[in-house]
């Protein structure tokens, strides 16, 4: 149904497992810093992706710098949080096990937390990144006088129509992932005090409200950028 966007769609994807299975991952092995790889690898995946889209043009390039902010915030969030609170990688479940097998491969695992919401929150950054872009570009392409105020206003409006299901989107798809956590939490009927506080749900929440205020705070920085991009001269 897509045809050749469709079809670049699916290369895109391809090439973004590629890029997790056989860069992130064997950087991580090695120990390497995981969040700076895991954003070069965003950065890099992120390109690519939106190349194969729509090739080389102002529309790429707007949604692409625009991405890379948004998984940069949420990445930041992140690790903020993890500065505020005792969380970090060796509160997630796999922990044990990692430190168990990859401790003679020098893998770090303090920050894979931080680098796992940077992975998880791409798609949603990446839709509402093209999803603000494209539609302001085709206001420029019928308006080319619009002023540069006039066309940042409208990116912020067509952003505001997305962000709220994106953030659902996000949110969603971690309750989703954590579903089993959580029937066992109602199945025990833990005192909610308890269940906010649990690693296990407190990872879900850092992760659910880094990603969202990374999708909030792309919609500005994207619409700026477009709106000087265009109508600069």
């Amino acid at each position: 149904l897509g045809g050749k966007k469709g079809a670049a769609a699916v290369l895109g994807l391809a090439f973004n497992m590629f890029s997790i299975w056989f860069l992130l991952i064997p950087l991580l092995k090695r120990g390497f810093p995981s969040i700076p790889s895991a954003i070069l690898i965003v950065a890099f995946a992120t390109s690519v992706s939106l190349l194969l889209l729509n090739g080389f043009s102002k529309k790429t390039f707007c949604a692409a710098i625009g991405c890379i902010g948004g998984v940069a915030i949420a990445g930041l969030i992140a690790f903020i949080a993890g500065k505020l609170t005792p969380i970090n990688g060796f509160n997630m479940p796999e922990a044990e096990e990692l430190v168990l097998r990859a401790s003679d491969s020098g893998l770090r695992i303090s920050g894979l937390l931080v680098s796992g919401i940077l992975i998880s929150s791409l798609g949603a950054v990446m839709d509402i990144s093209m999803s603000v872009v494209s539609p302001m570009a085709e206001i420029y392409e019928i308006n080319p006088r619009i002023l540069q105020k006039d066309l940042f206003k409208s990116g912020l409006n067509i952003g505001r129509d997305t962000m709220g299901t994106m953030a659902n989107t996000l949110i969603l798809a971690f309750a989703g992932a954590s579903l089993n956590m959580l029937i066992l939490f109602r199945i025990f009927d833990y005192p909610y005090m308890q269940v906010f506080n649990s690693d296990l749900m407190t990872i879900e929440i850092i992760q659910g409200l880094a990603g969202s205020i990374g999708i909030v705070l792309t919609v500005p920085l994207v619409s700026l950028l477009t709106a000087f991009i265009y109508t600069r001269k």
